[in-house]
């Protein structure tokens, strides 16, 4: 699947596949997906994850497969011979998920994906990220795989910094749409020394740019996928702004990968890192205005 069909970054906009598993009507950004293949033959594996249902041996090389039917709990009658299995590559790691059906590529603006309400969320194991309405009676639920991953690979999970030092006196603007994540980003930071402004998406964090006084922002951290404003537009604004264009701005994202890299350099990042690197990006905080002089 091409992912250079949206060509131009910081437009706001992104597409995604819409697929179904079971009832469910499901989207995931097109920029996560490295293709989608018919059904091949899954091995389980013995004691396993209850969320996988094995692996399967793509062009040589061994692939998990996520189980979403089971995640999502969802009942799917369809004939597995039937079904796709979509690959996804995301924090530089490799899965295929199995999927009743794919509807198509749909393209739409980060402010038209709504952040679930807390009810959905108050279980903290609902993986939705987001949620789009198509019409009246229809909606399309983004999947978080991040949290799908993290969930069945502790290992694979943003973790608090190591090193608490470094970073005194240095304020940070951060934007970030997952309040996990936001809390162990900033934590990590506040731990090395820094003052944080937190932001859920990055129209609040620009309009905090734009408004505020912004001699002592040492730097910006922000993700890419973010209602509203995304990261990569964000990055664009700040960038033509004459005021703010000096501000580094660095961007920490499940899809900052060297397939998608030059996307970060199309509107004028400074640097860009994977999730979950979390003292890779508290070094990188450190050093940041240096490498950009």
């Amino acid at each position: 699947m091409s992912k250079d069909i949206l060509l131009e970054s910081g437009t706001n906009e992104l597409e995604i596949v819409i697929f179904k598993v079971g009832d469910s009507v499901l989207g995931v950004n097109v920029a996560k997906i490295d293709s989608i293949i018919n059904y091949q033959r899954i091995t389980a594996i013995p004691n396993s994850n209850k969320n996988v249902r094995g692996v399967i041996n793509h062009r040589g090389i061994v692939i998990p497969v996520l189980d979403l039917i089971a995640t999502l709990k969802q009942n799917c009658p369809k004939d597995p011979k039937d079904r796709l299995l979509i690959l996804i590559n995301i924090n530089n790691s490799y899965f295929a998920v199995e999927v009743s059906s794919v509807i198509g590529i749909k393209r739409l603006s980060w402010d038209e994906i709504e952040t679930p309400s807390s009810i959905l969320l108050s279980d903290n194991e609902t993986p939705i990220t987001g949620i789009v309405r198509i019409n009246q009676d229809e909606i399309i639920l983004m999947l978080d795989f991040e949290k799908i991953l993290s969930d069945i690979d502790p290992s694979l999970a943003l973790k608090e910094a190591k090193e608490a030092h470094g970073l005194e006196g240095k304020k940070l603007v951060i934007a970030e749409d997952s309040t996990f994540l936001l809390k162990v980003i900033s934590e990590s930071l506040l731990k090395a020394g820094a003052s944080v402004e937190k932001f859920p998406n990055g129209k609040e964090a620009l309009d905090y740019l734009q408004t505020n006084s912004i001699d002592a922002v040492h730097c910006v951290i922000t993700d890419i996928e973010m209602p509203l404003m995304d990261g990569l537009t964000l990055t664009k604004n700040i960038k033509s702004d004459a005021r703010l264009k000096e501000i580094p701005v660095i961007l920490f994202s499940s899809i900052a990968s060297e397939g998608l890299r030059h996307k970060g350099l199309s509107v004028g990042a400074d640097a860009q890192i994977t999730k979950p690197e979390i003292d890779k990006l508290v070094d990188l905080v450190k050093t940041i205005r240096k490498r950009v002089r």
